[in-house]
C-alpha cells in the first residue's frame, strides 16, 4: 500500500471518530499529508489540522485553531485574501497545541501495529488538549475576557495570527472593551514610528491601518450584520 493510501486510512479513521463529536467538514490536502476537520458552533468555528509525516503514518502534529465569522467579515474589507498568512485564524491554541513529547508517545503506539490502539492516542490527545481550548474559548466575550483582558499586551501575537493588532481592536470593538482607546492609540503611535524609520517601507501599511481605524469607529461595521440579518 502506497504512503498516500496509508495516509488517506488513518485520516479517515480519524474522520469516523471526529463527526462522533460534531465535526461535519473535512479537507484532506495528500500533498502536504494533512486533514483540516472543521465543527461550527454559532458564530465560531473550531478547526483541526492534523499532519502525518511523508514517509510515514507517524503523527507530525495537531493543531487546534478557533475562527470567529464576526472578527473575519470586518477584517475581509482589509484583508480580501483572509487564507493567506493564517489571516482566516482568529485563535491558535499556542500553549498546549502541538508538544512533540506528545506526539512521540501518541507514536510509540504504531509499534504494536494496533491501528485502533493508535488513533485512540490520537483522539485523546485532542480531547485533553484542544477540546478543552475549544471548550473555554467558546464565545467572543470569553475570548475577550480571558486573553485580551489578562494577557499582556506583548504576548497577543502569540494567541493571535497574522495580523494581530487588528483581530484584537476588533474584538474589543465589538466587546465595547474599556481598553480600546488605549491600546488603539499606542498602536498608532508604533506605526508612526515606523513610518518616520522607513517611510517607503511602512507609509501604505499606516494608511490601511487609518483607514481600518476610521472604518470601526465611525460604526460602518455594524452595516455587515445589518446586511446579514436583512439576507
Amino acid at each position: 500500500m502506497s504512503i498516500l493510501n496509508q495516509h488517506k486510512k488513518i485520516f479517515s479513521l480519524v474522520q469516523v471518530e471526529l463527526e462522533k463529536l460534531g465535526f461535519s467538514e473535512f479537507v484532506y490536502e495528500p500533498h502536504f499529508y494533512s486533514l483540516d476537520a472543521t465543527k461550527k458552533f454559532g458564530d465560531l468555528t473550531y478547526n483541526l489540522t492534523f499532519q502525518l509525516l511523508s514517509k510515514s503514518i507517524s503523527l507530525g502534529y495537531v493543531y487546534g485553531f478557533i475562527l470567529v465569522n464576526p472578527v473575519n467579515k470586518i477584517l475581509k474589507q482589509f484583508i480580501p485574501d483572509l487564507s493567506d498568512n493564517n489571516e482566516l485564524i482568529t485563535l491558535k491554541n499556542h500553549i498546549n497545541g502541538g508538544k512533540q513529547e506528545d506526539f512521540k508517545k501518541i507514536n510509540e503506539h504504531l509499534k504494536t501495529k494496533n491501528t485502533g490502539d493508535y488513533i485512540t492516542a490520537i483522539m485523546e490527545h485532542i480531547k485533553k488538549i484542544d477540546f478543552p481550548f475549544f471548550n473555554k474559548y467558546s464565545t467572543l466575550e470569553a475570548i475577550n475576557q480571558e486573553i485580551i483582558n489578562k494577557v499582556p499586551e506583548e504576548d497577543y501575537f502569540e494567541w493571535f495570527p497574522g495580523v494581530a493588532i487588528f483581530k484584537v481592536l476588533i474584538i474589543m470593538k465589538l466587546r465595547d472593551n474599556s481598553k480600546y482607546e488605549e491600546y488603539k492609540n499606542k498602536r498608532v503611535k508604533v506605526y508612526l514610528s515606523f513610518v518616520e524609520k522607513q517611510p517607503a517601507l511602512y507609509q501604505d501599511d499606516y494608511i490601511t491601518f487609518l483607514s481600518f481605524l476610521d472604518y470601526i469607529d465611525s460604526g460602518s461595521y455594524l452595516k455587515i450584520n445589518e446586511k446579514d440579518n436583512m439576507a
